[in-house]
């Protein structure tokens, strides 16, 4: 009996996925189900916490005395986007951290589209699934512009950047 089990032992650990699962935590979540992470311009991780109260996909929040710049997220409402908007919104979640810049939408989206495509998480066919969702995508109040607008800006952002295509 123990010989086979030191023999099925190397197998075990050899199956992909098992010896390199990465547990989930805040500093390393799951979007669509890829592990992801940000770092900011100090090579501090930030933190994506989830929240189910949130009535929003995600906020940003910069750091105030005692608390850490960290995103809050609702899984669920995460959860219903497609995966290419659901990585799209982690990008534009961690540009705000990365960039410092909470009010600075249209870099924010473009920083998470270069992001994904040097990970090689997105196609340029993707980036056009994404201005198609964006076209009918409620305007929140709190800097971006109109479908219309921030779908155009997209594909230039894209394509500026180096990195993987798929």
């Amino acid at each position: 009996m123990t010989r086979h089990l030191f023999l099925l032992l190397p197998v075990l650990v050899g199956l992909p996925g098992l010896a390199r699962a990465q547990p989930m935590t805040p500093y390393h979540p799951r979007i669509a189900g890829v592990p992801m992470s940000c770092t900011s311009p100090q090579g501090a991780p930030v933190a994506f916490v989830p929240n189910t109260s949130l009535a929003d996909v995600g906020l940003w929040f910069p750091a105030w005395p005692e608390v850490p710049a960290h995103v809050e997220y609702n899984p669920a409402l995460l959860a219903r986007l497609p995966s290419p908007v659901q990585l799209f919104w982690f990008g534009h979640a961690c540009a705000h951290a990365v960039l410092a810049a909470p009010f600075n939408e249209e870099s924010a989206d473009c920083w998470s589209l270069q992001l994904l495509k040097r990970r090689g998480l997105v196609s340029r066919t993707q980036v056009g699934e994404l201005q198609s969702y964006l076209l009918g995508a409620p305007v929140v109040p709190w800097g971006h512009q109109p479908g219309p607008e921030r779908a155009r800006l997209l594909l230039g952002c894209y394509d500026r950047a180096s990195g993987a295509r798929k």
